[in-house]
């Protein structure tokens, strides 16, 4: 299967976050949550060791995540860029846990579940699924396809692949290209929409 198949077209990022109730108890911090994955990349378990201090000081979201290497997949850390949808979902995330009680000291997970606790990988992956059922999406939604539909964004955009090889945390540039020629392929397929 191409990589464009399990990556979800802007619309389908709405549609997902549309089925999110921001009114229920934790829906306001799973909203944040999809919407940070997916502006940001990172992996499932990058996020699920989130701390406070790795994105958020002196009262506002850092324009730089520095991840540790005991964080990320490859054994060597880097550095990702926070937008500014990013640095708003953190800010609102430090103010959801303010507001729910919950610890916002440097060392707190930014993203908490009822115990206080971080929220687990399998907890991410579930809470998602959930998500992507409840919005009818007939395409796969999972914390990966939301790294794989930012990364075919940005190649869409015209980011540079190198750039995007960076923030992905790739250690090879093949294994970025493959958004190109998902790219591509959605260009095929929405030159093909003329008909005949």
């Amino acid at each position: 299967l191409e990589v464009s198949m399990f990556s979800l077209n802007p619309g389908q990022i709405r549609q997902l976050l549309g089925a999110v109730d921001i009114h229920s108890a934790f829906g306001r911090r799973d909203y944040l949550l999809i919407l940070f994955l997916y502006q940001t990349g990172l992996r499932v378990g990058e996020c699920s060791h989130l701390i406070t201090q790795m994105v958020y000081s002196q009262g506002k979201a850092r324009e730089w995540l520095h991840l540790p290497a005991a964080v990320c997949k490859s054994s060597r850390g880097r550095v990702v860029p926070l937008n500014a949808l990013a640095r708003v979902c953190i800010e609102k995330q430090v103010y959801f846990n303010q507001q729910r009680g919950f610890s916002t000291a440097p060392a707190a997970p930014l993203f908490q579940n009822s115990v206080h606790g971080p929220l687990s990988i399998r907890s991410i992956q579930k809470l998602i699924k959930g998500y992507r059922e409840a919005a009818d999406l007939d395409l796969p939604a999972t914390p990966h396809t939301l790294r794989h539909s930012m990364a075919t964004g940005m190649v869409a955009n015209g980011a540079v692949i190198t750039s995007v090889k960076e923030i992905l945390g790739h250690r090879q540039l093949s294994s970025t290209q493959v958004y190109t020629h998902a790219h591509l392929a959605q260009l095929q397929r929405d030159s093909a929409r003329l008909g005949g």
